[in-house]
């Protein structure tokens, strides 16, 4: 699969405070951080970037994914639309602390999630 829609999983083993671009600097609490994303081409190397310490800065989950170990994925079938709707269904179940993470082009809130780890 080439494109879709992803939710990308990441572990922060410990809070810490992060700036994320112009969004401003925010306190990250350890424990699991789900994002929200799309491919419309070349949907592994994006997840392998996301999942990279060394890179440029470009977008909002690259300020976090320098800290955080990346898990894996979900990777679900479908066009960009349906990152939105992805979003929203996860807001149901899940804290979306940080208002437009990864969401400068759409209206929905946020596509970044928190989830404190199971023990």
């Amino acid at each position: 699969m080439d494109s879709g829609i992803y939710i990308a999983i990441f572990r922060l083993d410990e809070s810490r405070e992060i700036r994320i671009g112009r969004l401003g600097a925010f306190t990250f609490d350890a424990g699991m951080w789900l994002y929200v994303g799309s491919a419309q081409r070349n949907l592994q190397a994006r997840l392998d970037r996301h999942g990279r310490r060394g890179k440029k800065l470009r977008w909002h989950i690259d300020y976090l994914s320098t800290h955080a170990d990346m898990l894996g994925a979900i990777v679900i079938p479908g066009d960009k639309r349906r990152e939105c709707e992805t979003a929203s269904e996860l807001g149901e179940l899940h804290q979306r602390p940080i208002r437009n993470f990864g969401a400068s082009d759409c209206r929905c809130g946020g596509h970044l999630f928190y989830m404190p780890e199971l023990s």
